[in-house]
């Protein structure tokens, strides 16, 4: 999401014109930017300025798509079930950024899209007994089994880092009191 203004952004960019200009000229010992270089790296800098940065798929943007719209999609069953379509109608935006969990599969990702767009076009129309039978084809894809069946993870995020956590790292009690970190088995096997 873009923030800030137009204005502040244009000085922004001026004030960069700027100080490589100064750079080029007075740190490097290069012959001054001439009109066209200056034009053509404002350009260039407007064109990518704001521009957010791709995540990778190494990053694990597609599993954090399912965790955080997920639970939402899942959240409207009630609404689903009591025949609130405007309720299933505002998430249209959240079902469109879950759907993207499944890109990487072209298959798959046909399949989710398409049932979206069949139970959004449906909410739209009115028929409830069609988004609820939609609605639970969608929620009925093995993926969501983890988010029906398991509790949410506890705290603000968790991470790979989490995983092997012990806020009792430097006392060796209360490490051994938390069960699962086996502080007396360290060592090699006794034979």
């Amino acid at each position: 999401m873009a923030r800030g203004s137009a204005p502040a952004r244009l000085l922004v960019l001026l004030a960069g014109c700027t100080a490589v200009r100064f750079l080029a000229q007075h740190a490097f010992a290069l012959p001054g930017l001439g009109r066209r270089e200056a034009v053509q790296s404002a350009a260039a800098a407007a064109a990518t300025f704001g521009a957010q940065a791709a995540w990778a798929d190494a990053q694990g943007e597609p599993t954090m798509a399912f965790g955080k719209y997920g639970p939402t999609i899942l959240g409207l069953k009630s609404a689903v079930d009591s025949g609130d379509l405007k309720a299933v109608l505002k998430r249209e935006q959240k079902f469109k950024l879950l759907n993207s969990y499944w890109r990487n599969s072209p298959d798959d990702f046909q399949k989710v899209t398409s049932l979206t767009e069949a139970l959004l076009d449906a909410a739209d129309a009115g028929k409830v007994s069609e988004v609820q039978k939609l609605y639970t084809e969608y929620t009925s894809l093995p993926e969501f089994d983890i988010l029906k069946n398991y509790p949410p993870p506890k705290g603000k995020a968790l991470s790979m880092n989490a995983y092997g956590r012990n806020e009792f790292e430097s006392d060796p009690v209360k490490t051994a009191d938390k069960g699962f970190f086996k502080v007396g088995d360290v060592g090699p096997p006794k034979m």
